[in-house]
Order: structure tokens, then C-alpha cells, then sequence
């Protein structure tokens, strides 16, 4: 997986749901630190297992 589909897919799950702004800060954070596609990727699945493990609501659609 390329930055930027990573970048796209962590643009998607951040856009459909309300994340604390805790979680957003820390994942910004790692991610500028850090240039390397994995590193990125994991913190997209760290997202994503927020997702799944339903401790993030969906955003409701206006």
C-alpha cells in the first residue's frame, strides 16, 4: 500500500467518524514522525480497530 492510499484511507475513516481529538492528535503526531508507508499503515489499523471494535460512532449524515 502506497502513502497515499493509505493517506486516502485514513482521510475516509476520519471523515465518517467522530474519533476524540486525543486519538486524532496522536495519530498526526506519528504520523509526521515518521515517512515510512508501514508505520502509516499501522496507524491506520490502529484506527480501523477503533472502528471495529465499536468505540468510534459514525458520523450521522445531515
Amino acid at each position: 500500500m502506497s502513502h497515499d492510499e493509505v493517506a486516502e484511507h485514513i482521510n475516509i475513516l476520519v471523515s465518517n467518524h467522530d474519533f476524540p481529538i486525543s486519538v486524532l492528535q496522536d495519530v498526526k503526531s506519528r504520523l509526521s514522525d515518521s515517512q515510512c508507508v508501514h508505520y502509516h499503515a499501522q496507524q491506520l489499523r490502529y484506527l480501523d480497530n477503533l472502528v471495529s471494535a465499536g468505540l468510534v460512532k459514525k458520523r450521522s449524515e445531515c
